[in-house]
């Protein structure tokens, strides 16, 4: 069965791919020879529209021609001789009617349209079958639309039709993500979509939108709130954290802590932040006066040097499970309020944390609270505790051998008692 000239569609573009806006495309005429020579149309017509962010766009029209039979391998091979020995003529009567094409777009839109730097190259692909690829590009100057970050892009091609050989891509700068289209295309690629016809735009399509990509643009939606809830969460819980850092009071005791109500009234009144415990924590203990392990022995039996604690690295409980550490594995809870010049409440706040998660231990000698780290062995220790035990007078050794490290819950019963 015959077919019209290719030459006919591939001069008359709007006609042929759809693009009826009025430029004249059915009165087209074609060029003498050419795709005239082989009477077939083209079996597929591809217009890729490549927008920058400026607005302006690379056009790449390609009308493929399946090569199954002899005579249209010949009648190609002409055609693409006829291209290269005098590709002006080919380029002058596109680029009119591409200009003519621009200039109704111009008159819809408002925005100043020029078609410039069209070219034709003419060349045998195998996809994987033979076809003959007659390509022509060109540049044109505000095709989209620059509205503030946003790239609006469609309204130059309004009401385009696609026939069922032709198809529609449009891609966009990298850098951007799209927003929103319509109507729904064919296929999302990464930076494009596409439109295989049929396809019968109405007024007001096809409209593509795209903006510069975020550091959320990849998240739907849903995404995008759960994060902000997240976020939200944790702020709040660093603004506690810091105004109870600030706080004198006993409300940051927690329910459980490391020692009842009253004991823990007691060290708040009797025992001030001592200034100096904090400039022993941060210094070499060796250039200190050993004041503390003089007057009772309450380094608990732990090495000679503490290394210096730096609350700007380290976290709360980092601070207490170091420096307990460093004392040999058992300290007092008052002497870690002294050494890390906290309050008696928060001490008992983040020493409780500590024992709910198991990276602590504590028990109790008189009115004291004793804090350990869980693999401490009290019987490895040569006793340097016994001088405080001693002036207790209150029973303590029996407390530390019975029930020194059996939890909260004796503890508890203890205090009870």
């Amino acid at each position: 069965m015959q077919r019209a000239p290719i030459f006919l569609a591939v001069l008359a573009l709007l006609g042929a791919v759809g693009l009826a806006l009025g430029a004249g495309g059915a009165g087209a005429v074609p060029f003498d020879g050419g795709f005239a020579q082989m009477d077939v149309e083209p079996d597929d017509v591809s217009m890729e529209v490549d927008v920058r962010p400026d607005g302006d766009a690379q056009w790449t029209v390609e009308y493929r021609i399946r090569l199954a039979t002899d005579e249209e391998e010949q009648a190609f091979e002409q055609l693409r001789a006829d291209v290269e020995n005098d590709t002006e003529a080919y380029t002058t009567r596109f680029r009119d009617r591409m200009v003519s094409t621009a200039e109704t777009a111009e008159s819809t839109t408002g925005r100043n349209m020029t078609v410039s730097n069209a070219t034709v190259t003419a060349e045998r692909r195998e996809l994987p079958q033979a076809y003959g690829v007659l390509t022509y590009r060109f540049e044109w100057t505000n095709f989209a639309a620059v509205d503030g970050d946003r790239l609006r892009v469609g309204d130059a091609v309004d009401g385009l039709f696609l026939d069922d050989s032709s198809s529609l891509i449009v891609s966009w700068p990298e850098g951007y993500r799209l927003a929103e289209t319509t109507p729904d295309p064919s296929e999302v690629r990464d930076r494009s979509v596409v439109w295989n016809g049929p396809v019968d735009f109405s007024a007001g399509q096809p409209r593509i939108s795209v903006a510069p990509a975020g550091p959320l643009s990849g998240l739907p939606t849903a995404g995008i709130v759960a994060l902000l809830t997240v976020l939200a969460v944790a702020g709040g819980v660093v603004a506690y954290r810091r105004r109870d850092d600030g706080s004198d009071g006993e409300s940051g005791v927690l329910a459980g802590g490391g020692g009842d109500t009253a004991t823990e009234s007691d060290a708040t009144g009797d025992e001030a932040p001592s200034a100096a415990g904090a400039a022993a924590a941060a210094t070499d203990a060796s250039s200190s006066d050993g004041a503390d392990a003089d007057a009772g022995g309450e380094s608990e039996g732990g090495s000679d040097e503490a290394p210096p604690v730096d609350s700007d690295l380290l976290s709360n409980e980092e601070q207490v499970l170091r420096l307990i550490e460093a004392q040999g594995g058992r300290m007092k809870q008052k002497q870690v309020a002294e050494e890390l010049d906290w309050t008696a409440a928060k001490t008992s706040q983040v020493v409780t944390g500590l024992r709910d998660e198991g990276d602590l231990d504590g028990f109790r000698l008189g009115r004291e609270n004793v804090l350990s780290l869980p693999d401490y062995d009290p019987e490895a220790d040569s006793g340097g505790d016994d001088e405080d035990e001693s002036d207790d007078g209150d029973g303590s050794d029996v407390d530390e051998e019975s029930g020194g490290r059996n939890g909260s819950d004796e503890r508890d019963a203890t205090d009870g008692s």
